[in-house]
């Protein structure tokens, strides 16, 4: 033993059987002393689909061991990998579990009397109403519960001196348009009607009693019709139903007294048989309508159905405005300009994977680190999980960004479940994408809850989640996109060798500066490495490139905010500086300094050659920018003037002129 909490594993909580169950349980684990969690799936899990696999994950969250014992409705659990899981995970901790409605082994298994409660049905029919002839309504074939009410059928049938020949029992599949064909064809074979309809389940004797009435036939009168289960929608029917229905007070609390006797007890029960309720109706003729009890039925289904509608579109209305926000904080706040739709749940906690928050870089640093819970690597954000958001009706919403361990549930859990005593968790995921789950508080024995809020609420910030995700992920892929587009554009505009710009790269930025209102006009230079093919051929390519990245140095030196320099290929540069006022005069100071830093290159390398660059420069307007070709042909002139005196000087004239040309 662990724990003072149940886990109570369930679907569709929202029906009629399920949501009575968690009342019964609920009451009585109160009487106990004990907590309940409940994790519930909107689906049945019958599928195996991407949607199911999102949504059994919510029973991937329950923390054995902490708890007291398991209840789980393995005939409302369509998975029996589910099923299966949860019996040898208790069963690995050590823990009673009780399965409702069907006999598993390893559990205490509590079963409902069918049997008895259709034998007593039929029974009625034949010692009070005087029924002799019956057409028998079963579910699908070969269906061990449509199979067994067949046979409870014909025993008692049999038993009192009549028969229930094959002909008139007809399979209806448990559902609305089988069974519609089956007595369409029936009563339209011109066969005549029998004393009594006997149907496998409710829903298929509503189906029944409508045909009849809709061809003139009166039930009661012409014909009984019975159903059996006792589902939500008989409430709403005319005539109301002789039916049977789980004694599902009595099965609740079975089921917490059977977990505490298993600790008790050197012999737990293993099985456990619940007796039905059955209640006889106006359907078979032993009650009659009361005056306005259909009006006040139907008034009151009419406003559940406009609750339901004003409930969906102010869920449309949250997941449009959450949809539209590119972070998860600003997107759960958002949450309180809906939470008064379902305040009867006092307190809502939503959990996210961390894994999943630490993608949105405006909230991953301010995450709380609790003592004892690790930052850890990448690999623990798939084991902890983030309180994004908690709100209390009667304290106010906080939105605590703290991290803690997913086994644990919830951080401080110990504290929240005796605060709030009962817990319903459900799951946040698109598909097979899970997120993480909200809780809510509830007291199902004391408020009559509507489970269906949960089912919208949950799924559509489950939507938003993987909307705002979405955008959070598209951003950083634009911001990468465009970092990898602007590397790629530098490149494009870069030399490989000097890291200067290249021909392009020049052109780009010169045209960008001439738009600056400032300068008035620009010096456009041409520069050249002298001598480059003597120093590759005699000392090599690689010192060629160094003497070329030299030339780079010195012009990359000479910048500021109003020049631009350039490698063209080769040993050709060009350097390019835009003024205000005396551009004469920069044009002087320019080649200075040039010529100057090239000799202090030159003295301080200690080559064995003469390192040495001619440079032309001529001035030109600003307006004069669009034909920059032109202009630096003329620069190149004034260059390879200088350059063929050099070569004149030191009789290295190799005819450069000509092969630039």
């Amino acid at each position: 033993m662990s724990g003072n909490t149940i886990a109570v594993c369930i679907v569709k909580m929202e029906e009629n059987f399920q949501s009575d169950a968690i009342k019964s349980i609920t009451r009585r684990a109160e009487e106990r002393g004990l907590y309940v969690e409940i994790y519930n799936s909107f689906e049945e899990l019958v599928n195996n689909d991407l949607h199911d696999k999102g949504e059994e994950s919510i029973f991937e969250v329950i923390d054995y061991r902490h708890l007291y014992g398991i209840i789980f409705f393995p005939e409302k659990i369509k998975s029996s990998r589910i099923n299966e899981k949860i019996v040898n995970y208790a069963n690995e901790h050590g823990l009673p579990v009780v399965a409702v409605d069907r006999k598993v082994d390893g559990c205490i298994s509590l079963t409902f009397d069918y049997r008895k409660a259709f034998e007593d049905i039929v029974e009625h029919l034949i010692l009070v109403h005087k029924c002799r002839t019956f057409f028998m309504m079963a579910g699908m074939r070969n269906n061990s519960f449509s199979d067994e009410r067949i046979a409870a059928a014909r025993r008692i049938i049999e038993k009192h001196g009549y028969e229930l020949p094959e002909e008139n029992v007809g399979y209806g599949d448990f559902w609305d348009m089988p069974t519609k064909r089956v007595i369409t064809e029936y009563l339209e074979s011109g066969r005549p009607l029998p004393d009594a309809f006997i149907a496998a389940n409710d829903t298929m004797a509503m189906v029944i009693c409508d045909e009849l009435i809709k061809r003139g036939y009166k039930v009661p009168g012409d014909t009984i019709v019975t159903g059996f289960d006792g589902i939500e929608a008989e409430r709403y029917a005319s005539p109301r139903l002789t039916t049977a229905e789980t004694d599902l007070e009595r099965a609740g609390a079975i089921a917490i007294d059977s977990i505490l006797s298993y600790y008790s007890s050197n012999k737990p029960i293993s099985h456990i048989i619940v007796p039905f309720h059955t209640r006889y109706s106006q359907s078979c003729g032993c009650s009659v309508p009361m005056p306005g009890s259909t009006n006040g039925a139907l008034q009151k289904l009419h406003n559940d159905v406009n609750l339901i509608k004003l409930y969906v579109n102010m869920m449309a209305s949250m997941l449009t405005k959450m949809s539209t926000t590119d972070n998860l904080l600003d997107m759960v706040k958002l949450t309180d300009r809906y939470r008064k739709f379902f305040e009867d749940f006092k307190d809502c906690f939503i959990c996210v994977r961390k894994s999943i928050v630490v993608l949105d870089d405006s909230i991953k640093d301010k995450l709380v680190f609790p003592e004892g819970i690790s930052k850890g690597a990448d690999g623990d954000n798939d084991r902890q999980m983030v309180l994004l958001y908690e709100n209390h009706v009667d304290r106010g919403t906080e939105y605590p960004l703290t991290v803690f361990r997913a086994r644990d549930v919830l951080p401080n859990r110990s504290n929240i479940i005796e605060s709030c005593r009962n817990l319903i968790f459900a799951p946040l995921h698109v598909q097979d994408k899970v997120y993480g789950y909200v809780a809510f508080s509830a007291e199902p024995h004391r408020v009559e809850y509507n489970y269906y809020q949960l089912s919208f609420f949950t799924r559509n910030l489950s939507q938003a989640i993987s909307e705002v995700v979405y955008t959070i992920r598209i951003n950083k892929s634009t911001e990468k996109l465009k970092a990898a587009n602007q590397k790629l554009e530098a490149l494009s505009a870069t030399d490989y060798l000097t890291g200067v710009n290249n021909r392009r790269g020049f052109f780009n930025t010169v045209d960008y500066m001439a738009r600056i209102p400032k300068y008035d006009s620009f010096i456009v230079a041409s520069i050249d490495l002298n001598g480059l093919k003597k120093i590759n051929d005699k000392y090599g390519h690689n010192e060629g490139d160094r003497a070329i990245c030299l030339i780079s140095s010195i012009l990359e030196k000479m910048l500021d905010e109003n020049c631009v320099c350039a490698r063209f290929g080769g040993d050709e540069f060009a350097f390019c500086r835009f003024c205000e006022g005396d551009a004469e005069l920069k044009k002087k100071e320019f080649l200075e300094e040039f010529r100057s830093r090239v000799s202090e290159v030159n003295n301080k390398e200690k080559f064995e050659y003469l390192f040495s660059a001619s440079c032309g420069a001529i001035i030109a307007p600003v307006g004069e920018v669009y034909n920059l070709d032109r202009l630096l042909i003329a620069a190149d002139e004034k260059m390879y003037a200088e350059k063929e005196e050099f070569h004149r000087t030191h009789k290295e004239y190799d005819r450069r002129k000509a092969d630039r040309k």
